[in-house]
């Protein structure tokens, strides 16, 4: 299922965070999820290729790289939608009573 992005209202520069309510912070659920998901079956067929690879120097160096790009990617868009990476696919979104917690599967937040 795909995401329906009418409700994304603003993309932030990647060092500003924003305060969201809670319905705002509900809404990126979906988002969140997409690019986690997306990320995660990157990773999993460059850490498959890294594997099978490890014995070439080279090979693996080129593959940790897309690795570490594929993060990197993963951790700017989050930041650009206002919420802050904790560890791959675990996002802290600042809320107006505290801090949302979302990690990838959950469809839902938990306060923290």
């Amino acid at each position: 299922m795909e995401p329906t992005f009418e409700n994304v209202r603003s993309i932030y520069p990647l060092n500003q965070t924003k305060t969201f309510s809670n319905e705002e912070a509900l809404e990126l659920v979906p988002l969140l999820m997409h690019i986690s998901a997306k990320t995660k079956r990157d990773l999993n067929v460059l850490n498959s290729q890294l594997s099978f690879h490890k014995t070439n120097s080279d090979k693996a160096i080129a593959i940790q790289e897309k690795i570490n790009l594929s993060l990197q990617t993963w951790s700017d868009k989050v930041r650009r939608l206002g919420a802050i990476p904790v560890s791959l696919c675990k996002v802290r979104i600042p809320g107006e009573e505290g801090q949302y917690l979302w990690e990838y599967p959950e469809n839902r937040l938990f306060m923290h």
